[in-house]
């Protein structure tokens, strides 16, 4: 069943791996080498990109929690998608947190941000339970919008007179930052995560251009975060790069021209909260579809709603303050769930899918009438 083109599989990639990148910024702890980090980072992501694509051609099933099952039997299979239904869980009460955050930060101080929190999840809530056509429609019409107010930052920051051309060098002096900025958290955040549209990989076509698109976005992807670190390298220097916690948005504050263009803050958030609801949307609706298929459920719509409380309580009471919040993402999340989830379960997977392609590939083969019987 196609229900995604390929153009609307490009938009809900695109806008995903964005997230919340745009403002927290990628690989600030290689400071002015975060740009080769993100270069770096990107190609790795892709060759993740290519293994998830693999393993679903190869283990021929509908979703990541059947193929899990096909390929590690009924019981270890089950449990290890319990596993991966959680990760999905808690990702999207993480970037709900962020979203919380940072709205409470800049935009509604005086809110609750149980309350904003809450008001999002509404719009997260209603897309998933439209379904993934709808979703993919909408992500068409965000796009534009995210793409059209990236350009007129880049376009303001640059006639602003702010960015330094020496905060680039030197080029590559800590390899050591670069590498542990990389791996694991570089590599996994976005890409690793993407792991998550195998949840989508029964509306798409064909596994070739579901490949193909998949590493189409992630390079988009990564030459945007590439282009976005330059400008907070150039504006804020190294230093102040890896010490701020949203530089990005710190960066496109210094906007000035003529003392009449300032306070381009409602476009970086507007940016920020596309990115995040697509973020959050394709982890919860990821959720609800491997629920759905673990426990032989007719409709994701009927689990829609109790899914999301719980991305809410999580949200709300994961952590007490942002410092903690993003020290246990950065610190212990990639070693403790992007590394097995991400990594190691598909590069275990990978060999054990291929096997059992050739041994149907064999079967078939012995299945069929001889050609040479004429």
């Amino acid at each position: 069943m196609t229900v995604l083109s390929t153009n609307q599989l490009w938009c809900l990639v695109l806008l995903f791996q964005i997230g919340s990148n745009v403002v927290f910024g990628f690989g600030s702890g290689a400071k002015q080498d975060a740009w080769i980090a993100a270069g770096i980072s990107c190609l790795l992501g892709c060759g993740l990109i290519v293994l998830y694509a693999k393993i679903c051609e190869w283990g021929d099933r509908n979703n990541w929690v059947e193929l899990l099952e096909a390929l590690l039997g009924r019981v270890a299979g089950k449990a290890i998608g319990m596993i991966y239904i959680v990760s999905f869980i808690y990702v999207a009460g993480r970037v709900l947190r962020d979203f919380g955050e940072l709205i409470a930060t800049y935009i509604l101080p005086k809110t609750p941000i149980g309350v904003t929190m809450f008001l999002f999840l509404f719009l997260v809530v209603y897309a998933a339970g439209v379904g993934v056509e709808r979703m993919a429609r909408l992500a068409e019409l965000c796009i534009p919008i995210v793409l059209v107010y990236l350009l007129i930052l880049l376009i303001l920051i640059l006639f602003s007179e702010t960015m330094e051309l020496q905060w680039l060098f030197p080029v590559a002096s800590d390899w050591k930052a670069i590498g542990t900025t990389v791996f694991p958290l570089g590599v996994t955040v976005p890409y690793g995560e993407s792991i998550v549209f195998t949840m989508l990989y029964a509306f798409v076509g064909s596994p070739r251009m579901y490949r193909n698109t998949m590493l189409f976005a992630s390079a988009s992807s990564g030459l945007l975060l590439i282009i976005l670190d330059f400008l907070a390298i150039l504006t804020l220097g190294p230093e102040l790069f890896g010490r701020t916690l949203y530089p990005l948005l710190v960066s496109f504050q210094l906007i000035s021209l003529a003392d009449f263009i300032e306070n381009v803050d409602p476009l970086v958030v507007t940016i920020f909260l596309f990115g995040g609801l697509f973020k959050i949307l394709i982890f919860f609706y990821g959720a609800c579809t491997a629920i759905t298929s673990q426990w032989r459920l007719r409709d994701h719509r009927s689990i829609v709603l109790p899914v999301a409380i719980l991305v809410w309580l999580l949200a709300f009471y994961m952590t007490d303050n942002i410092s903690s919040h993003v020290f246990v993402g950065l610190q212990w999340v990639p070693w403790v769930l992007w590394v097995p989830l991400f990594i190691m379960i598909p590069l275990l997977l990978l060999p054990i899918a291929w096997w059992k392609r050739k041994g149907r590939d064999q079967s078939d083969g012995k299945s069929d009438p001889g050609t040479n019987s004429a």
